[in-house]
């Protein structure tokens, strides 16, 4: 049999309205109820969560890191001794870490109207040598850092990168090499040159100086600074 028109949709919005009411029914029995007002409350709360929960997958990768010698170290060269008994002279020695080059430099006070200038020459002064039996590395930078000490009685300390060892010349002159910074304050900076320099395996890279102390210089007084070799 046909129903009447806007029978059906009347059907559906009275079981609509039943649900509707059979749940106020039921919250408004439940909130009267002795627990019936915690119980609502959990339940909007569940509701609240459900509505808000995020799902969080976490993927794990196991790693282990092991203790090994690096390809690229610091090797003091033969201008470096233990110690000094006569000047002009180098002393020191590198960490185990093959890391850090621990060094003393003697320099002298020069007139400043000299040219060349006279200064202590270090030819040798450390060695930057890759270890590794096939592996070719490379030299991304040489740095100059954490200048100090009395910057005051400091002339200039010249710090030269060279792929081979070069003698200086009389004139107090390197020819050859990759690039060199010349620290006259203690502000630091980075070797000239083109980087990255590759260095082969078994091969010597070598790092030279030249420095003079201010002609009004202090003896006794001293000058620090660090030398940094980027490598990969």
């Amino acid at each position: 049999m046909a129903r009447p028109p806007g029978a059906l949709e009347s059907g559906s919005r009275s079981g609509h309205f039943f649900v509707l009411g059979f749940v106020r029914w039921t919250f408004n029995r439940l909130y009267h109820e002795r627990y019936g007002r915690l119980l609502v409350v959990l339940f909007l709360i569940a509701l609240a969560v459900t509505a808000g929960a995020t799902v969080y997958v976490f993927f794990y990768t196991v790693g282990t890191s092991t203790v090994q010698t690096p390809d690229v170290q610091l090797v003091a060269g033969p201008d470096i001794g233990s110690s000094c008994t006569a000047y002009p002279c180098a002393s020191g020695a590198v960490s185990a870490t093959h890391d850090l080059l621990t060094v003393t430099i003697s320099f002298f006070p020069t007139a400043a109207a000299a040219s060349p200038y006279p200064a202590s020459y270090y030819s040798n002064f450390a060695q930057i040598k890759n270890t590794a039996a096939t592996n070719t590395h490379s030299i991304k930078s040489i740095q100059v850092i954490n200048v100090g000490g009395t910057t005051s009685d400091l002339g200039s300390i010249t710090v030269y990168y060279c792929t081979a060892q070069t003698e200086f010349s009389a004139s107090g002159t390197l020819s050859g090499c990759v690039g060199s910074f010349a620290i006259t304050s203690a502000t630091g900076g980075s070797v000239s040159g083109t980087f990255p320099q590759s260095i082969a395996a078994g091969a010597n890279q070598y790092i030279e100086l030249a420095a003079y102390a201010a002609s009004g210089s202090t003896s006794a007084t001293s000058v620090t600074f660090q030398i940094a070799v980027q490598w990969a």
